[in-house]
């Protein structure tokens, strides 16, 4: 279930107890986006969504924190501009959004499966997480 803002039932915040994530693939030599709802009070300042807003810069991928309405998410996936949606949170690390269902009807993100950002964010994410990749952040602490 996706929450919106309590004042204008507008504007997504977040999909339950987990933060979401949209992405717009680069094109035309633009470097991919990821877009996340601003921190306003209301939403979850989740550990996973700040390490996603710091990770992606580093993979080449820019990362702005903005607003998002549920017609411009619907119209920005039938245009082809919104490419991927994803899900984020400490025990689901990055989930693919495939499919919205809302009073209005359904819409397909992309083409319905985990795209290559998402999947990029998620792989690096977890291989700093176990130790697989480096660590630029210093996140990863040994305890004995």
């Amino acid at each position: 279930m996706v929450w919106l803002d309590s004042i204008e039932h507008t504007w997504v915040e977040e999909l339950g107890g987990m933060n979401l994530f949209f992405v717009y693939a680069g094109k035309g030599g633009d470097r991919p986006r990821i877009m996340t709802p601003a921190l306003t009070g209301t939403l979850l300042p989740g550990v996973t969504r700040t390490s996603l807003l710091r990770l992606a810069p580093t993979l080449g991928i820019d990362a702005v924190e903005g607003r998002m309405a549920v017609s411009q998410w619907r119209r920005e996936c039938e245009l082809g501009e919104l490419t991927e949606v994803f899900a984020c949170g400490t025990a689901a690390t990055v989930i693919p959004v495939g499919k919205v269902k809302s009073e209005s009807g359904e819409w397909r993100v992309g083409d319905g499966g985990p795209g290559p950002v998402t999947q990029r964010l998620r792989t690096a994410l977890m291989d700093i997480q176990y130790g697989r990749g480096p660590d630029p952040f210093g996140w990863i602490h040994k305890v004995c």
